[in-house]
């Protein structure tokens, strides 16, 4: 078995286990629908899954790898956006420079200081990311 992410129309992905792309479509259809517009191997995958007080599991990919490829391959333009973003506005200084960095409080205080262009110029990326394939 492998482990597929599906791109949806709307710009979500789900992630299957399945033994080929085909059966990774086939297995997310009742949930997606006809809502699919890519589909391929990952060959990274880490995430932490959460208990909330209230009962709730949360979940945070913590594979750099990961993350990279989800920008790569389903969402270039939010990769562009935010690396156009970051050439200018640059790291954390809290970020380690050996250690994956997670977004965590210090990155949150940090992605506050983000001036309004760089605001907008990463939402509009998000919009575009949605209606790539909204056709």
């Amino acid at each position: 078995m492998s482990l597929y992410v599906l791109r949806l129309r709307d710009g979500n992905c789900i992630m299957v286990d399945a033994a080929s792309e085909d059966e990774a479509r086939s297995r997310v259809k009742p949930v997606a629908g006809n809502e699919i517009a890519t589909a391929r191997k990952l060959e990274s995958f880490v995430a932490r899954f959460s208990l909330t007080d209230d009962g709730e599991l949360t979940s945070t990919l913590v594979d750099k790898r990961t993350i990279a490829e989800l920008h790569e391959h389903e969402y270039p333009l939010l990769n562009a956006a935010h690396a156009h973003s970051y050439t200018e506005f640059d790291a954390s200084e809290t970020d380690s420079k050996t250690d994956a960095v997670l977004f965590d409080h210090n990155a949150s205080v940090h992605a506050r200081g983000w001036d309004k262009r760089d605001k907008q110029i990463v939402s509009y990326a998000v919009e575009q990311e949605r209606q790539r394939f909204a056709n």
